[in-house]
């Protein structure tokens, strides 16, 4: 069975962070790729001022050249509505029966992820692999969801980097340096296009 991870987010940008993440649980887990999905319309984010998807896709696009099992994945970005992970891995499912997946997410997201629709759903249709943020408490938050859901839920080993798409465009906008905060490819298409200025 072909085992396929999938790291969704805004990329609002991707940064080497969000690469870091896809490599080391493609490692840790044997994955036979990891999809970097960009989100359309993401719930969380109905008000924030986003870059278009297009151009963040762009980026995912950038990252991922040359870096074998790493592939970008547009699957949201052709949907008009709101995209709920419920919905994705649950279409995924039905549409790649051969395929075990994982989905990628951060200690944040499952610290939340009680408030996201159907939560006991995505845990059925995937197996959720977790990357510890800030002072790494994940461990216990792991065994406590995973009990309350009844799903499969794993710590990603992976480097910590401190850094957000929030500090990177601000950087930007103070006009200040990203480079080692994204790849080459990013850095040089965010000068050319002046985003985040």
């Amino acid at each position: 069975m072909k085992k396929i991870g999938i790291l969704g987010g805004t990329f609002d940008p991707v940064h080497n962070g969000h690469m870091i993440v896809a490599r080391s649980a493609m490692e840790q887990f044997g994955l036979d790729e990891v999809r970097i999905m960009t989100g359309g319309n993401p719930p969380h984010k109905r008000n924030a001022d986003v870059t278009a998807a297009d151009i963040r896709h762009e980026m995912v696009s950038i990252a991922a050249e040359g870096e074998k099992g790493l592939v970008p994945f547009d699957y949201e970005l052709n949907k008009e509505s709101y995209s709920y992970t419920f919905e994705t891995v649950t279409e995924l499912n039905d549409k790649y029966p051969e395929v075990e997946w994982y989905f990628i997410i951060g200690e944040d997201s499952l610290r939340d992820i009680l408030k996201w629709y159907k939560p006991d759903i995505i845990v059925k249709k995937c197996i959720l692999l977790v990357y510890p943020r800030d002072g790494g408490f994940a461990a216990e938050l792991i065994k406590e969801r995973a009990a309350q859901l009844n799903g499969d839920i794993r710590e990603i080993h992976a480097p910590m980097f401190g850094i957000s798409s929030t500090e990177i465009r601000k950087r930007l906008s103070e006009g200040k340096s990203v480079k080692y905060l994204v790849p080459d490819g990013v850095e040089e298409y965010i000068k050319k296009h002046k985003l985040y200025r």
